[in-house]
């Protein structure tokens, strides 16, 4: 402290023009909360922002003093080493000196700038003691009582917490969200979940006639995934006030999340009965069925939704979706037009109207309405199936250009654009393009899993069985159990070797996973028929082909009928898959090399 007085008015009049210029930063401070101005209760959460010099005051001397107040030596003391220790960093030192000065001041500004800097520092102790001398010099300051009950929470002060809360709640002007909405947002931030819950129930309690807090602490109580508790909050919002939907909905998601998704259902049947009209209602239905994967009886609800309200285009989208999932394109399609119709959805529309065509084999009008989405989450996906289309027609250049212009756009999907590309050579055949593409991706990430996995594929192809086994085998050290790694080592090292222990080794760590994957099943078939075992050779070939119908494994299954003698059988066999699969390679090769 300064060791002495001096009470001339030369003095207090200087002094009171430097400490008003000080408290003016107060309002643009170089500690500013986080949530932007005016939010009391984020202040407890400040962002960092530049210091700011103090500006030359050119107004009143005493404009930034208290009426009444008296300026001493000591609060300009505490006041100026609170700045210029913030301004150095010093922040322990900052706002301790602004604490005392709030402490020897009448001026709620002080206080507040104490708080701030304390809050910035990491230092609750005097943020708290801050706070509370803000709150005494401006009892009527919303602000400083939601700072105040913040801290208090955080600090395991709970009736604290709860006597500045309810303070709020009782003079807060009324926020369009609910009186409760701020409250919650602040509460759900605390990392003490049982801390929250234990100042809501005290809120609540305060006011138990008055449905919204009930309904507060029901939430409150989702958000801390105690079921019974938000449960049973919800029956007494509902008995106060029957019939509520938003209420009706929470207590079916709560049932959901309590695995009882017969009872939600129920209950939401039940709620429908009383409120047939009720949309919010409706709508929670529609996707409580969605996700109980009850695609058809959401579809249902969304028709019920749209005879309601036939323009909401979230309706008649969610419809266009679940008509497509169930296979009805036609009624998809119609959705998607009414889309465009309502200027709702447009990219979206454009999007899946591409993907209805080109599922149609309508190629060109799948690339006309995928060329239309300019924007949005459907433009990545859009441009890679333009791209597929342009290949399938022969433009393999003008596709490969457009995969690399999007790679250039958008290096985060570089890997699934060098597969796309490399998909395509392969399936026209050229291999070595296809292969020199993904070694180009992989002297780059040379760990890559897909990449490794997809060259392996194509070296087998391309007869580098040396160059197939060491991908297939840097990819299992990386993930000894990948089972597409497994099977296809196993299977290459059955088809086009003679170590077939080892590949039976390998196919079966892959079975053991997968037991049902139609191709771990043929691979356990074909190295069967190369050890000789030809009963259990054809027992799993026949699971597989009766799985998938596959070309290949037709191939695997009719050669080994071919081999048990069964000829009339393989070929009835192959006549069927060549007309279901006309050009596969392997199933024309094969049938090429037995029955010429």
């Amino acid at each position: 402290m300064i060791g002495f007085k001096c009470k001339s008015a030369i003095f207090r009049a200087g002094a009171a023009v430097l400490l008003g210029t000080l408290l003016s930063a107060c309002s643009t401070p170089w500690l500013k909360p986080a949530g932007g101005e005016g939010g009391g209760h984020d202040r407890v959460a400040p962002q960092p922002a530049p210091p700011s010099p103090p500006a030359v005051s050119t107004g009143n001397p005493a404009a930034g003093e208290a009426p009444g107040e008296e300026l001493t030596p000591e609060l300009l003391y505490e006041v100026l080493l609170g700045e210029i220790a913030g301004q150095r960093g010093v922040l322990d030192v900052s706002g301790a000196s602004y604490l005392e000065a709030a402490r020897n001041s009448d001026d709620p500004r002080i206080a507040e700038r104490a708080l701030n800097i304390a809050v910035y520092g990491k230092r609750p102790d005097i943020a708290l003691q801050a706070a509370r001398r803000w709150v005494e010099l401006a009892p009527d300051n919303l602000e400083a009582r939601q700072a105040l009950a913040a801290l208090a929470l955080r600090n395991g002060q709970t009736e604290e917490a709860v006597e500045q809360f309810d303070y709020v709640l009782r003079h807060q002007a009324d926020d369009p969200a609910g009186p409760y909405q701020p409250l919650l947002t602040m509460l759900a931030r605390e990392p003490d979940k049982a801390r929250a819950l234990a100042v809501m129930a005290r809120l609540a309690e305060l006011r138990p006639d008055d449905a919204e807090a009930q309904f507060a602490y029901a939430r409150l109580a989702v958000h801390a995934q105690e079921w019974d508790l938000a449960a049973a909050q919800v029956e007494r919002v509902l008995a106060l006030q029957p019939g509520r939907s938003d209420a009706l909905i929470l207590r079916a998601q709560i049932a959901l999340k309590q695995g009882k998704a017969e009872l939600a259902r129920q209950q939401f049947v039940e709620a429908l009965g009383l409120n047939p009209d009720d949309v919010p209602l409706r709508q929670a239905y529609a996707r409580l069925l969605v996700d109980l994967e009850d695609y058809e009886g959401a579809r249902e609800q969304y028709e019920r939704l749209l005879s309601l309200r036939p323009d909401d285009a979230q309706v008649v989208y969610s419809l266009a979706l679940l008509s497509l999932e169930a296979g009805r394109t036609g009624e998809a399609e119609k959705m998607f037009h009414k889309l465009l119709e309502l200027g709702a959805q447009q990219q979206q529309a454009y999007y899946y109207l591409g993907a209805i065509a080109e599922d149609e084999g309508k190629r060109k009008e799948a690339m006309e309405w995928y060329g239309k989405v300019s924007e949005g989450d459907h433009l990545f996906e859009a441009q890679v199936r333009i791209a597929n289309l342009e290949a399938l027609d022969g433009k393999v250049e003008a596709a490969r250009e457009r995969l690399r212009k999007l790679r250039l756009a958008h290096p985060a999907q570089s890997q699934r654009l060098y597969l796309v590309e490399g998909s395509i050579l392969t399936r026209i055949d050229w291999n070595e393009e296809a292969f020199k593409l993904y070694s180009d991706y992989l002297q780059i990430r040379p760990e890559d899993i897909e990449v490794l996995y997809a060259r392996a594929l194509v070296a087998e192809r391309l007869g580098r069985l040396d160059q197939a086994e060491a991908d297939l085998r840097h990819v299992l050290r990386i993930e000894p159990d990948n089972t597409r790694a497994l099977n296809a080592l196993g299977y290459t090292l059955a088809d086009r070797t003679d170590r077939y222990q080892e590949a039976l080794d390998l196919i079966e760590r892959a079975f053991k996973q997968t037991p049902e994957d139609p191709a771990v099943i043929d691979s356990m078939g074909w190295v069967m028929y190369r050890l000789g075992r030809l009963p259990e050779a054809r027992a799993y070939l026949e699971k597989a082909y009766a799985k998938t119908r596959d070309a290949e494994i037709a191939a695997h299954l009719g050669e080994v009928l071919w081999v048990l003698g069964e000829r009339d059988a393989a070929l009835k066999l192959w006549k069927k898959a060549r007309a279901e699969h006309p050009g596969n390679r392997v199933l024309e090769d094969t049938v090429r090399r037995l029955a010429p």
